[in-house]
């Protein structure tokens, strides 16, 4: 629809004003269109993205119940923080598999058992052994070179004498005392 009247317009993506052609003319130049339709399918794509998300996330929410649950996850489902569940799995009210020090998990059983008894009784929390002072120990290295052995030797002599080893910052660390023992009993 071309017309002779003089159009005064503001291009919608850069704002610069410009004579359109048209009466219905939005942009200054083909690169002003091509760059504002480009933005909105960037924008159409993230929303649909984000839309996928969420329903994703939906999902899993609603998904059938999962036998092992993390500590994060029992929180979650709890509604409450993850310091709360470790105070609950070290009180006994909730009892947890620790696979590893970074790998504590819940049986689900477990924990919809814990609030569905109301006699349950703790168990009594046993403190941990203190460690010894370290000048009474030898680290490893300490150790292998005081007795003139290898790592292997050392490692396997631990092992077989049933000896108690503690972790003190990055080192390792078994009494002086038992080591002599083991060493002057030939």
């Amino acid at each position: 629809m071309s017309t002779n009247i003089i159009v005064n317009r503001i291009c919608e993506q850069c704002g610069k004003t410009f004579v359109a052609k048209t009466t219905v003319t939005r942009f200054c130049s083909h690169i002003c269109n091509s760059r504002n339709y480009k933005q909105k399918t960037r924008r159409s794509k993230i929303a649909a993205s984000e839309q996928q998300v969420l329903q994703t996330r939906a999902q899993a929410i609603v998904s059938q119940p999962i036998e092992f649950l993390t500590v994060k996850q029992a929180a979650r489902l709890l509604h409450c923080s993850e310091r709360s569940i470790y105070q609950h799995i070290q009180s006994g009210r909730i009892k947890a598999i620790k696979l590893s020090p970074r790998k504590t998990l819940i049986k689900r059983k477990f924990l919809d058992k814990a609030f569905k008894q109301h006699d349950f009784q703790v168990e009594a929390r046993v403190d941990r052994k203190k460690n010894p002072a370290i000048v009474h120990c030898f680290t490893m290295a300490e150790a292998q070179k005081y007795y003139g052995i290898s790592e292997t030797a050392l490692i396997n002599l631990i092992k077989r004498n049933e000896l108690e080893t503690f972790r003190e910052g990055k080192y390792s660390y078994v009494l002086r005392s038992a080591l002599h023992q083991i060493f002057h009993k030939s």
